[in-house]
């Protein structure tokens, strides 16, 4: 053990503790400080300082402290304003927090194929590594560190591998969701008497399917240890097997396991703990935490589990300052319920399992609260009042100048920043990217007030989506998935759509880019933003059904405004942009409050749109970015600019400011102005008719996306004639027709296009038509006309 801890006051008095820093002295003045040494000292100084109010700060002296329990700082270790509780790395030490042990020797028995094995029978774990090299559990296929995406396999389940397998109990599906709406994981509980796997409930996400049927792969199978660095722990006979990575006898010593989720816990138990600081230290070693997210985020896409490393509640005035989070087995920063007033700032947070920061409230806070997509109340059922109903959520709290990237390693249900029931959050100056889905997701309506400023998000997308750079939902009480219940509720009641979303949510001057979805995507229902003064640099941006949306003085760079169906009275107003392709609306029959007054790099662009009603003082032109290829988009074009009122907004000024932060940090790639192309589609080219109905095929992402599918294909109903045998079938408006005709297994056949259909349905059969509704599947019968009688023949 090292030595005791030693005791220093800052007036500059110093005691020595004793060997075994059991219970270190303390010296008899107010604001006293310890130093300590090693986990056990730490946890005895945290101990101590519960009970002498004069111990305000405790200093962690270099080294790993390899933690017996999560640290708890309660209200029993508040600060003042003036004096807060401080825990902080010495100066110029590097102070390691770990959730590993180091397991007891271990001797090690040839076992076969170069698996060797070994007694143990201490408690059980999920990570495991070699000194500081991570191994990894058993898994199908094999991990390959060099294979880009989701490394997943479609055999990983099949009969074939699973009839391989005595007893799977224990293992793992990992797998993206079936429509790839980010990521899921499933419990496996054994096998069923026919031999096929038995399951538990999916965790992690919010939209239940079936997983991807390709991106999924398997963990902790005793079978599928044959892989240099592989590892599987027997609790049941009592053994640790591991493949060495060089095929040598492993050392007795050296190995960890994971024993820790969380690290510290800054948590009110029965009064709000305040004035807290945790300044300069690293987060390491945690254990995931993916199989217990089955806490849905109401109507988002989220299931989620509040524990991070750093976990904080019932709260206010807390900083984490200018820490690094690494390899961590799930969640950085938890913000929790109740909590006000915290500081998320100059953190480096990189190579995790999962989320790096979430502010995320208690449901019980929300009015009518709803959890489901499809889940629904009755107007008459509302509560009416505005706002929330209890204080349980994080409000007046920040995260600046951190930089995130290389997260979601295991849940790709993660985000760099989440956001969910929740008030008044900043979201300033960070760095994002390299992450499975969103850099910024904000969940939900409730109860905005958010600031998003001059952040850096890029790279992103990568293993899924439908999604963007930065992302929200509005699925608040007042929304349906029914998008005519919808109009009926908010046209009898235009306060519905603003009870959540109380106050606007600005973002302004950030810099996004998706190469995969969109630069900015407001999805369902997401209401009241000012969205101002940010350059995208991809994927344009999208704004689904909603209100209250302004959109003005943005660069969309080989980008367009996507928007996807909206209501008739939205408010929205689109103004002062400037895109580079024509606008891609998908079911747009009014077009808000004002879409004007944009600048449109190609003339055609700007023809579609006032053909169809809009942009009448728009202009068209070439803007004279200043200098692209040095991420320099500054508008030179003065005369086309003061014609449609845009003005430059500063080009270099995004992201992390910390030097020691911004010296590590990557930049996105500054793409060149393309060759204006020309525009989609018209709606209705390509589109043909079949018994009374119109119909065009699913061809780009604007209309997956709006239907809610998985793929781009199906065919989408655009009419439906009166007295048709479309009519008679059931069909709608916005359906979208996805398969036909079911195989001896029940399984439907997808539909390839047009001809494909109308060749199914002219054989004389009456089949089953698979159709995507309202984002659910529903199966609608086509009835053949009866056979014509003599009189109606004559």
């Amino acid at each position: 053990m090292r030595a005791a801890a030693i005791l220093l006051a800052l007036a500059g008095m110093v005691a020595a503790a004793s060997a075994d820093a059991a219970a270190p002295a303390v010296a008899q003045d107010t604001n006293v400080g310890i130093t300590v040494g090693d986990g056990k000292s730490l946890a005895a100084a945290l101990r101590r300082a519960r009970t002498d109010r004069r111990i305000r700060r405790i200093t962690l002296a270099a080294g790993t402290y390899e933690l017996a329990a999560p640290l708890v700082i309660d209200e029993r270790l508040s600060g003042s304003e003036d004096a807060p509780f401080v825990l902080a790395a010495a100066p110029d030490a590097r102070v390691v927090l770990s959730g590993a042990v180091h397991l007891p020797a271990l001797r090690w028995q040839p076992w076969r194929d170069g698996v060797w094995r070994a007694r143990y029978a201490g408690p059980p774990f999920q990570r495991l590594w070699l000194e500081q090299q991570p191994l990894v559990r058993a898994r199908y296929p094999n991990l390959d560190p060099a294979q880009a995406g989701f490394g997943g396999a479609a055999d990983a389940t099949s009969a074939e591998r699973v009839a391989r397998w005595r007893d799977p109990a224990g293992a793992v599906l990992h797998a993206l969701h079936g429509n790839r709406w980010g990521g899921l994981q499933v419990p496996i509980l054994g096998k069923n008497a026919d031999g096929s796997l038995a399951y538990g409930a999916q965790t992690g996400n919010n939209r239940i399917m079936p997983p991807s049927e390709r991106d999924r792969y398997v963990e902790n199978v005793f079978e599928e240890l044959d892989a240099p660095g592989e590892w599987y722990d027997d609790r049941r006979q009592g053994w640790l097997y591991f493949k060495p990575l060089d095929a040598a006898r492993p050392p007795a010593a050296g190995f960890r396991a994971g024993a820790h989720e969380a690290l510290i816990r800054i948590e009110g138990r029965t009064a709000q703990v305040g004035h807290v600081r945790i300044r300069n230290l690293r987060f390491q070693d945690t254990e995931p935490t993916f199989l217990k997210a089955a806490e849905p985020l109401l109507r988002s896409d989220w299931k989620f589990y509040r524990v991070g490393a750093v976990t904080i509640e019932n709260a206010r005035d807390v900083r984490i300052e200018d820490g690094e989070f690494s390899d961590l087995g799930g969640h950085a920063i938890v913000v929790s319920g109740r909590a006000r007033q915290v500081l998320l700032t100059g953190n480096h947070i990189h190579a995790i399992g999962g989320t790096a920061v979430a502010f995320v409230g208690r449901a019980q806070a929300v009015r009518s609260p709803l959890f489901e997509y499809h889940e629904h109340l009755a107007q008459a059922e509302l509560d009416p009042a505005p706002g929330p109903r209890t204080d349980a959520y994080p409000r007046d709290s920040a995260a600046v100048d951190n930089l995130i990237h290389d997260i979601g390693l295991i849940d790709r249900q993660a985000a760099g920043v989440q956001i969910a029931m929740a008030a008044r959050i900043t979201v300033d100056h960070n760095t994002i990217y390299r992450v499975p889905r969103a850099g910024i997701n904000i969940g939900d309506g409730t109860w905005g007030g958010h600031r998003i400023t001059y952040n850096d998000v890029f790279d992103t997308v990568r293993e899924s989506g439908d999604h963007g750079a930065f992302n929200s939902w509005g699925r608040d009480r007042y929304w349906d998935p029914d998008r005519k219940e919808m109009e009926r509720r908010v046209a009898a009641d235009p306060r519905l759509p603003l009870l959540d979303a109380v106050e606007p949510i600005v973002m302004r001057r950030n810099r996004f880019r998706c190469d995969h979805g969109w630069d900015v995507d407001l999805d369902d229902g997401a209401s009241n933003y000012l969205i101002e003064e940010n350059l995208l640099l991809a994927g344009g941006l999208k704004l689904r059904e909603g209100f209250a949306r302004v959109v003005r003085n943005n660069i969309m760079v080989n980008g367009t405004f996507h928007p996807h169906v909206w209501f008739a009275d939205s408010g929205d107003v689109f103004e002062s942009n400037i895109v580079m392709a024509p606008y891609q609306p998908v079911e747009i029959e009014r077009w808000g409050r004002s879409v004007d007054r944009n600048l449109f790099v190609g003339g055609a662009g700007l023809a579609e749109a006032q053909a169809r009603g809009t942009d009448a003082g728009s202009a068209a032109g070439d803007p004279g970015f200043a200098a692209p290829a040095d991420g320099d988009y500054t508008v030179t074009n003065a005369a086309l600019a003061a014609r449609i009122g845009f003005v430059n907004f500063p080009m270099h000024d995004f992201g992390v400011r910390p030097a020691r932060l911004k010296a590590l940090a990557a930049a996105p790639a500054y793409p060149l102005p393309a060759t204006v192309a020309a525009g989609p589609a018209s709606p209705r080219q390509n589109a043909g008719t079949l018994e009374g109905l119109l119909l065009k095929p699913v061809e780009t992402l604007g209309e997956q996306s709006a239907a809610g599918l998985g793929t781009a294909a199906g065919l989408r109903v655009l009419a439906v004639q009166a007295g048709s045998r479309g009519e008679a079938a059931g069909l709608h408006p916005r359906d979208v027709i996805v398969g036909a005709g079911r195989d001896a297994q029940g399984a439907f056949a997808p539909i390839a296009g047009l001809a494909s259909l109308q060749t199914l349905l002219a054989d004389g059969r009456a089949p089953e038509l698979l159709v995507m509704r309202d984002q659910a599947r529903i199966v609608v019968r086509w009835q053949q006309p009866a056979a014509a009688t003599d009189e109606q023949r004559r």
